[in-house]
């Protein structure tokens, strides 16, 4: 009876510490950026690795089993409670700490309050494997509990909100600590229930008096914080998924139009904003009446007796442009409120494709360009969002305040990826915009380095060029940058796509151009003609754009409007685009930031980091409010050397104060095998995390589903080696083989699967995950059962150096994967397992 509350208690708490990691990875997303969420992980590694060494130094003088186990769940409880106060109250801010030397105080707190919940959880966690005689069940009940976990916050996040999982992984706690209870432990009952009270009243206090405590502090640096200061601003709407916050807000300071002419004099229409985990601000622009394109319509209704002369060589684009103009006087008494859509890059593409038949519009967020191709008189306009609550925004909420775009007969919405509706469409299109939805961050920022973007990748590209018309152009718009890198890494990469399709003249199907802020690219599959390039000429010329690249563009084309002191953009561009492959590649090499093409592989748009950079950094730390130079990489290489320093000081260094019988010339068999699949398991989780993110469209999607299919999996394995004589070898040759044919198959695993339904791809992912899940779930409780028959006092110690690897694992598999691949990391992964293997049977 003991063992099956222990068990049912483990379970719970294993649930319970699963279900608030989960949820904090949302709640930094949500706090600071997306980047800093992988720190969560490693965090909590280093919680259950710190347990283990507390457990290694006073094991033996723990007399009252049953009251530790109560001490360590009901700390627990606390701990989530204090640890989510925390770090809403503490103001560290990451991009102050270059010149605030406070900021390092506060990182220490706020890294200890984060640490306290797993350590509690680590320490329970720990002192069960020591105390129970089959550590596979312990490991099968530890698994399956964190497993259900992971997955759980899917469901619960829109239901209770990220507050209301954190209150629950308490209240889980605390009843861990109730089924606990023993007839010896009810001498301690009147004092647990005091603690219960005094806990649960001060929550309730919080709650009452200090309500603005729990609300997510949302760095003051994110598009919402930034507009709320604004006078009169004020939130209209919002609500969260399990994946994403999206809140519209009310400003007057709201002007948004991304590269808008500033030809333009008049005033635009009142835009309301539409934030994502409170960032990258879209507009939602208002329209009053029917949309249309009073310009575009007399172009179309007077062509055939105004324009049907074009048709004759002799009439010039130049005449063209005066004719356009005559019909602009002539109907300059009317009013079109959405005359600005006409001065936006996005228009310029219609200048060719004149009320075309087949528009995909890609990420568009607040709908700015959908209602630019709607206005260009689109026949049929496609519209991938892959946001769920974005949609219900234009669809439902602001429907009427943005003119029912979303509700028009020749808009169709597609709520999926952009690769999902890409492989599955039967539709060619005459134009493809990739919509520029996020915010303008500057690149020294280094704010997204770590993010996965799957939009802008080879095989996105080639998958868009797939569905693209002979004819069809395909139109990318990024920010300017100084030097260029957003939109030359967009460059690099399509003319990887167009290597990988064969393509051959790229040089001749690129036309390239820049407003003041933004630099469009526009590839035509089958080149541009002459005429074509005089006609985007003349257009430019009309809205003052410069022009940065078309085959045979001459410099004194160039940097007119928008002058800079050298044509920065138009050198870049000819030195890639007029140069040879190897020229090319050289040419990457050599610029300053990192803009190689992007893969599936590498999924890291926004990494224009490089290590020439360290001396740039060096050189403003202190100075600049950019503290990392072109690198939030530079936050890995911390996180990795302070994770060496403390798993070092608490794992290894303090072996020389302890007055037990180790040795390593005797022990370091056991030390390198714990090390070994410690760090194999994380080389195999987090590329798995990563990497599905593809498949599932949403990070969130990813980690649950792969925490859940790895843990559960992994509970079986260990439960299955605890009943069965296993013969290890077997399982690391096993795990072995699963991992080449993932590594070789993968590329035609994804086409199998990206194409399928999100609840078929749920499935198959799972389906996928579990084989190496259930192999990686026996090399632990086989070694923990190999180190009780042989030197049972050192077990807490290599819980310990389990989980110090996996805390230096999770960090190094970041960046392994950012240099390397994916798949690279998970066949280091393998080798890993196969040392493990070699030092189990020739060491242990």
């Amino acid at each position: 009876m003991e063992k099956v509350r222990i068990n049912i208690s483990l379970f719970l708490i294993s649930f319970s510490v699963f279900l608030y990691q989960v949820c904090l990875l949302r709640i930094f997303s949500i706090s600071d950026y997306y980047h800093f969420a992988f720190m969560i992980v490693s965090i909590a590694l280093l919680g259950f690795g710190i347990s283990g060494s507390l457990l290694y130094f006073f094991i033996r003088k723990f007399k009252d089993k049953d009251l530790l186990y109560i001490f360590f769940s009901f700390s627990f409880s606390v701990s989530i409670f204090l640890s989510y106060v925390a770090i809403n109250i503490i103001p560290f801010d990451s991009f102050r700490i270059a010149w605030e030397t406070r900021q390092f105080f506060y990182l220490i707190i706020y890294y200890l309050f984060l640490v306290s919940p797993f350590f509690f959880a680590g320490s329970f966690i720990g002192y069960v494997f020591y105390a129970q005689e089959k550590p596979g069940v312990v490991y099968f009940y530890n698994l399956v509990g964190s497993a259900i976990g992971s997955i759980s916050t899917i469901f619960l996040i829109p239901l209770v909100s990220e507050k209301g999982v954190v209150f629950l992984s308490s209240a889980i706690g605390l009843v861990s600590s109730f089924v606990l209870m023993t007839r010896r432990s009810f001498r301690n009952f009147k004092v647990y229930l005091v603690l219960i009270i005094v806990f649960v009243a001060g929550v309730a206090s919080v709650m009452v008096y200090f309500p603005s405590v729990m609300a997510i502090r949302m760095s003051p640096y994110k598009s919402l914080p930034t507009i709320l200061r604004y006078p009169g601003s004020r939130i209209l709407y919002s609500r969260e998924n399990s994946y994403s916050k999206v809140d519209v807000v009310e400003s007057s300071s709201i002007k948004s139009a991304p590269g808008l002419s500033l030809k333009y004099t008049g005033i635009p229409p009142e835009q309301l904003g539409l934030t994502i985990d409170g960032d990258n601000l879209s507009p939602i622009t208002k329209v009053e009446r029917e949309i249309s394109n009073s310009l575009g319509a007399n172009k179309e209704s007077t062509g055939k007796e105004n324009f049907s002369a074009l048709e004759d060589k002799s009439i010039n684009w130049g005449q063209k442009v005066l004719v356009d103009k005559a019909i602009q006087a002539r109907d300059k008494n009317s009013v079109d409120e959405l005359e600005f859509l006409r001065y936006l890059p996005v228009s310029v593409p219609f200048e060719l494709k004149n009320a075309p038949e087949n528009v995909l519009v890609l990420e568009p967020g607040g709908g700015l360009d959908v209602l630019t191709c709607v206005y260009n008189d689109s026949k049929n306009l496609y519209v991938v969002e892959s946001n769920n609550l974005v949609i219900d925004v234009l669809s439902e909420r602001f429907s009427e305040f943005s003119g029912g775009i979303y509700k028009k007969e020749n808009v169709k919405i597609f709520e999926t990826s952009s690769r999902n509706f890409a492989r599955t469409t039967p539709v060619k299109f005459d134009l493809i915009v990739i919509s520029l939805s996020d915010s303008f961050h500057p690149v020294s920022s280094g704010a997204y380095t770590l993010n996965e973007n799957y939009i802008y990748t080879r095989e996105s590209f080639v998958d868009l060029l797939s569905i693209l018309k002979d004819d069809g152009i395909l139109m990318v718009t990024r920010w300017v940058q100084f030097p260029p890198s957003e939109d030359l890494k967009v460059l690099s990469t399509l003319l990887e796509s167009c290597r990988k399709l064969n393509i051959q003249d790229e040089n001749a199907r690129i036309f390239a151009f820049r407003s003041w802020s933004t630099v469009t690219l526009l590839f035509k599959k089958n080149g541009f003609t002459e005429n074509e390039i005089q006609a985007l000429k003349s257009k430019l010329k009309e809205l003052n754009f410069d022009i940065v690249y078309y085959k045979g563009v001459r410099e004194d084309e160039v940097n007119i409007y928008n002058k800079l002191e050298k044509p920065y953009f138009y050198s870049s561009y000819k030195k890639i685009l007029d140069a040879s492959y190897n020229e090319r590649i050289a040419f990457y090499e050599n610029y300053y930031f990192n803009i190689s093409p992007v893969t599936d592989d590498k999924p890291y748009f926004f990494n224009f980091f490089k290590f020439s950079q360290f001396k740039d950094i060096i050189k403003y730390f202190g100075k600049s409010t950019q503290p990392f130079g072109g690198a939030g990489y530079l936050i890995l290489l911390i996180a990795i050397l302070i994770s060496v320093a403390i798993s070092f000081l608490l794992i290894l260094f303090p072996l020389r104060f302890k007055r037990v019988n180790i040795k390593f010339k005797r022990d370091y068999g056991f030390l390198v095998y714990f090390f070994s699949i410690g760090l194999g398991f994380f080389f195999i989780e987090l590329p798995f995390v990563q990497k599905f993110i593809l498949i599932l469209g949403k990070p969130a999607y990813s980690l649950s589903v792969v925490l859940f299919s790895l843990m559960l999996a992994s509970g079986f394995g260990s439960y299955f080696s605890s009943r069965y004589s296993v013969n290890l070898k077997i399982v690391i040759l096993l795990l072995v083989l699963y991992g080449i044919c993932f590594i070789a198959g993968f590329h035609y695993i994804t086409n199998f699967l990206i194409s399928r339904d999100m609840f078929q791809r749920f499935l198959y992912v799972v389906l996928l995950i579990f084989p190496a899940g259930f192999l990686m779930g026996i090399p632990f409780p086989r070694g923990i059962t190999r180190a009780k028959s042989k030197r049972e006092e050192i077990v807490p110690w290599l819980w310990a150096v389990n989980g110090g690897a996996s805390v230096v694992g999770s960090i190094l598999a970041v960046i392994f994967s950012i240099h390397l691949g994916f798949l690279i990391v998970i066949g280091i992964s393998l080798i890993l397992y196969i040392l493990a293997m070699i030092f189990f049977y020739k060491f242990c």
